[in-house]
């Protein structure tokens, strides 16, 4: 077999292993739904997934923003690990560092100031469904406060600014520490490191949010555990998904 056809056997193969994790990522989207909607209700598995994104979303965006303002020297200077690779690799530079300074910091806080302004009928809402016994596991209005608006004002723009900065630069650390395992199993920056590329920068971004919760606890809520398994499965869920629907329709070489 020439290197060619190797080549071309496990672009098959990692093909095909990105369309199946896409696939089973969605079905325990689903499988999550259900568990949650026969345990509690539907409309608790909906703010289940509202808390997520929020609390995940400057993880989200700083992590795109590093590719917005990447480029130019590397962070690791080109030097080498005591394995002989690399220590970050190329793609990981100084520029792309100010992505969540520039970018998705900035970005996240717009995105809660609008919340923050419409959080009164928000609110309404919120208390109206509780009346009407449509939350059993979240039925407390200050856990969506504090999802949505950081708590109560005016303590709660300082909450939210520190729940920004902790998650946009966890999830830089958790890339970076993503990249530094990559280069350590000898796998070529662009090839998949299937679920580490999709959770490394979560992982970390969730640790340092929570942080604050132990020292905190009357201002910052610990992520509960439907929250931490939900994150578990939705962030590989929204890279795979997105990554597989772009390659089915020809926006993509690969699905992943």
């Amino acid at each position: 077999m020439t290197v060619d056809d190797k080549l071309e056997e496990r672009e098959k193969r990692n093909n095909k292993i990105a369309l199946i994790l896409a696939l089973s990522f969605a079905g325990l989207i689903f499988v999550n739904f259900l568990i949650i909607s026969l345990i509690f209700s539907w409309a608790d598995w909906v703010a289940l997934l509202i808390f997520s994104v929020l609390l995940i979303a400057p993880a989200y965006i700083s992590n795109a923003s590093m590719v917005i303002t990447g480029g130019g020297r590397p962070i690791d200077g080109g030097r080498l690990f005591r394995d002989g690779r690399r220590i970050l690799g190329d793609h990981k530079t100084m520029k792309g560092l100010r992505g969540p300074l520039y970018i998705g910091i900035p970005l996240t806080f717009i995105c809660f100031l609008i919340f923050i302004l419409l959080w009164q009928p928000i609110a309404e809402i919120i208390i109206q469904a509780s009346a009407d016994g449509m939350y059993i596991l979240y039925n407390e209005l200050n856990v969506f406060q504090y999802y949505f608006i950081g708590g109560e004002f005016p303590i709660n723009f300082l909450v939210l600014l520190i729940r920004i900065i902790l998650a946009s630069y966890g999830a830089v650390i958790g890339d970076l520490v993503g990249s530094f395992l990559k280069r350590r199993f000898d796998i070529k920056s662009g090839a998949p490191f299937w679920i580490v590329d999709q959770l490394d920068f979560a992982f970390i971004a969730v640790l340092f949010v929570a942080i604050p919760g132990f020292i905190f606890p009357q201002l910052f809520l610990l992520p509960d555990i439907y929250i931490l398994i939900f994150l578990v499965i939705l962030t590989p869920a929204v890279s795979l998904i997105a990554n597989a629907v772009a390659y089915l329709i020809g926006l993509k070489s690969v699905p992943y």
